[in-house]
């Protein structure tokens, strides 16, 4: 697992690459989060697939803590705009100016939660601000590509399945998730997981490991695309 942290403003939001020897790298400066996040405060934020391309792209909500921040440093807000990022698989790119208008409204927000409300596999967002109402963004990208959702429910492991591992493979595409619990700020998100299969309509195969006590590798080579599915842990089958 890899680590993204926020932080106050003119110190820079970090994305630490697992390096697989017990050090993490900074990518900050080179992936470009760094001269976006410079003059911000961070909050909620979530690693997602939102156009379902396979790739984790990332959202973060902002806002500095103090109201009277702009008395005291300049070119710094109380209410700063939402941010988006795309993996194209190479790097990410900072696609809020081509997001909508939402972008380019400064909010005091915080927390920031994901989930598909409407069940149309593509992943929702809902944001809380400071001292006003809730904003609900619907996400009218993901639908361009397939996808599948899955839920899981653990029996010999716990019964939402933290540190599951999936793994998938649709055509060229291969990619592996692991299921963690709760959610960023002050935020818990839609707890199924969605996995992006672009424009490929067939899933070759996917594959559980559940998690300790149980460790047991389920793989399945049947399963449909764009619905939601539940497979539970041991039945051999998903429904």
């Amino acid at each position: 697992m890899d680590l993204f942290v926020t932080n106050l403003n003119h110190e820079f939001y970090s994305i630490y690459r697992n390096k697989h020897d017990e050090t993490f790298e900074d990518l900050a400066a080179p992936s470009g989060i760094a001269v976006a996040t410079q003059l911000m405060s961070g909050w909620g934020l979530k690693f997602f697939d939102y156009d379902n391309d396979g790739n984790l792209d990332l959202m973060i909500a902002n806002g500095h803590p103090d109201d009277l921040i702009e008395k005291l440093r300049p070119n710094v807000y109380f209410r700063e705009p939402l941010l988006l990022f795309r993996n194209d698989g190479k790097r990410l790119q900072n696609i809020s100016a081509q997001s909508g208008p939402i972008f380019a409204r400064p909010l005091a927000a915080r927390g920031l939660a994901m989930g598909d409300f409407n069940n149309d596999g593509a992943l929702d967002v809902l944001i809380s601000n400071n001292n006003d109402a809730p904003i609900l963004l619907r996400n009218e990208v993901g639908a361009q590509n397939h996808w599948l959702g899955v839920k899981l429910v653990g029996t010999r492991s716990n019964i939402d399945a933290i540190g599951a591992v999936v793994s998938y493979q649709s055509g060229e595409m291969k990619r592996k998730h692991l299921k963690v619990g709760g959610g960023s700020y002050l935020s818990c998100h839609d707890p199924r997981i969605l996995l992006g299969l672009g424009q490929h309509t067939k899933i070759d195969w996917l594959e559980i490991k559940w998690p300790k006590p149980s460790a047991a590798v389920e793989r399945f080579t049947d399963l449909p695309i764009d619905r939601y599915v539940t497979i539970v842990e041991g039945q051999g089958k998903w429904k």
